[in-house]
């Protein structure tokens, strides 16, 4: 048995025009112009959890140990499997542009947003599958030699944490609301048994410290390609669209 969630977003129109005043919200997004600037906590005190997480997760990645543990997660579902973890690891990015797109205010600009988003992407994933396939753990399913650790679960706590590191200052439910799905995609990869536990704690504890680490150096912070240095900024607006043969939008971005 299988549950879907489907997501439909139309997005009917795309042109360079201006819209009627429910639109004029939406214009003018922080594209490239501000971050707050917000005072940093030091890094040690941001690094408690995510270690503690690793910690832990060498800590009992034994056979007997981990194999105990996932009969006693799995039991309760009977065998129960689900692809939502494919999909939901990616919500919190979506949340992320979703609260720009309504000026809710972050702590950097959507340049600098998805920067930070493409340094803990990119590092985050060098670490994970060099220790996949430099460890070699065979997954709970006996499928392949490269569980340890999950590649899912570190995707998911990465789109959390800058979802977290962008909105904490401004709106902590917001900020917090990714690891409800970050935490659901490293939980279902245990039920789909594709990943050990260990897998999961090792896969949050690097994704969470690496974005950490970006979000403190801030790599590249000033850079911006030349195409762009002419733009102040850019204008979207967007006005929703409903009718009795479907729900959508009419989205329109100003260069």
């Amino acid at each position: 048995m299988k549950n879907w969630i489907t997501l439909l977003f139309l997005v009917s129109k795309i042109g360079l025009s201006q819209s009627d005043s429910l639109a004029k919200r939406y214009d003018k997004i922080n594209w490239f112009k501000t971050d707050l600037n917000s005072e940093k906590k030091s890094m040690w005190k941001k690094s408690i959890v995510p270690s503690v997480l690793m910690i832990s997760a060498l800590s009992i990645n034994t056979l007997p140990l981990k194999q105990d543990i996932q009969d006693k997660i799995r039991k309760p579902f009977n065998g129960y499997t689900t692809s939502m973890d494919d999909y939901i690891q990616y919500v919190p990015i979506g949340l992320m542009y979703g609260a720009d797109l309504f000026k809710i205010k972050a702590e950097h600009s959507v340049w600098n947003q998805t920067k930070y988003l493409f340094f803990s992407e990119v590092i985050t994933s060098g670490i994970v599958f060099g220790l996949k396939y430099g460890v070699g753990i065979l997954r709970p399913d006996s499928s392949t030699y490269n569980s340890f650790p999950s590649g899912h679960t570190a995707q998911a706590f990465v789109a959390a944490q800058v979802l977290h590191n962008e909105f904490k200052n401004t709106n902590k439910v917001l900020a917090n609301s990714g690891y409800l799905f970050s935490t659901s995609t490293g939980f279902l990869r245990i039920v789909n048994n594709r990943h050990w536990l260990p897998d999961v704690l090792m896969g949050a504890g690097i994704a969470i410290i690496v974005t950490n680490l970006v979000y403190h150096f801030e790599p590249l912070k000033n850079w911006k390609p030349k195409f762009l240095k002419s733009k102040s900024d850019l204008s979207l607006q967007f006005s929703p669209i409903f009718s009795d043969q479907m729900v959508g939008a009419n989205l329109k971005l100003k260069l």
